[in-house]
């Protein structure tokens, strides 16, 4: 019986996660919710999140942990991980660069996967992504991303749209803080640079998740699009990487490790 404690089990996907674990026959979920859940108590104190996580567990040490938190729990979480030895899934997004280093230094003794989109699909959609910006001449084919999401999504663009972008950036040899575009167009604007990739967010009804990734040529384009009807997917990779993680010796990885793709695919 693998034993999974939810951080974040309150929260949309983390909720979503818990009811997919009822249906596993060798999966126990642990629901680790706490008030600071919330966004208006996002401050509380690093020891309450810790003894919350301590009574849900009682004393046991869960098999891994898989977080849908917010990223000042998550770090309080990887701290007690460390601790305990417990390899840990980190789907939560919203990360600043800084913690995300702080992350990988608190990690660094237990096997860890941080993925800021848990869909198989979307992984591939990543490889796909980076095949195409390494192959086409980047003097000549533009790339835009457009993300759409439901209205209650709090950040934009999303992690994931960021992640493209950031894949488009390093294949491209750019520099993304340079390159990254994240506005309205509007008005006179003048040409489109040549180094420019950029974001459209969509907010809107109860949309759960839509990325497309433009490559915009002379003549003709492709686009590589990924859409979620249900957040299924993303509990569904979620335990895969679970069951995955515990098997793994100390590092920090993500879901193409999991997968096991090479950097090209062809």
């Amino acid at each position: 019986m693998l034993q999974v404690a939810v951080t974040g089990a309150s929260g949309r996907m983390g909720g979503v996660f818990l009811e997919y674990l009822e249906g596993q026959e060798d999966v126990q979920g642990l629901a680790v919710s706490s008030p600071q859940a919330s966004v208006a108590t996002a401050g509380a104190p690093e020891n309450e999140r810790l003894s919350c996580l301590e009574k849900v567990c009682s004393g046991q040490v869960p098999d891994v942990i898989v977080d849908f938190s917010f990223p000042d729990a998550t770090l309080a979480y990887a701290v007690w991980a460390a601790s305990k030895k417990v390899p840990m899934i980190i789907g939560t997004t919203g990360f600043t660069m800084p913690q995300l280093d702080r992350l990988a230094d608190t990690l660094h003794s237990v096997p860890a996967l941080l993925s800021p989109n848990m869909s198989l699909m979307m992984n591939l959609a990543w490889r796909m992504t980076a095949n195409a910006a390494a192959v086409l001449p980047n003097n000549k084919v533009d790339v835009e991303i457009i993300e759409k999401h439901h209205r209650d999504k709090r950040n934009a663009p999303s992690s994931t749209a960021l992640k493209i972008a950031q894949i488009v950036a390093e294949k491209r040899g750019w520099s993304l803080a340079e390159a990254l575009r994240h506005n309205a167009r509007w008005g006179m604007i003048g040409p489109r640079p040549q180094k420019e990739i950029a974001i459209s967010s969509v907010r809107g009804g109860t949309l759960i998740s839509e990325h497309s990734i433009i490559f915009a040529g002379l003549g003709e384009s492709l686009e590589i699009t990924h859409r979620s009807q249900s957040l299924e997917p993303f509990a569904r990779g979620s335990l895969r990487a679970a069951r995955w993680i515990v098997k793994q010796p100390p590092g920090v990885y993500d879901m193409l490790d999991m997968l096991g793709l090479q950097e090209v695919l062809y």
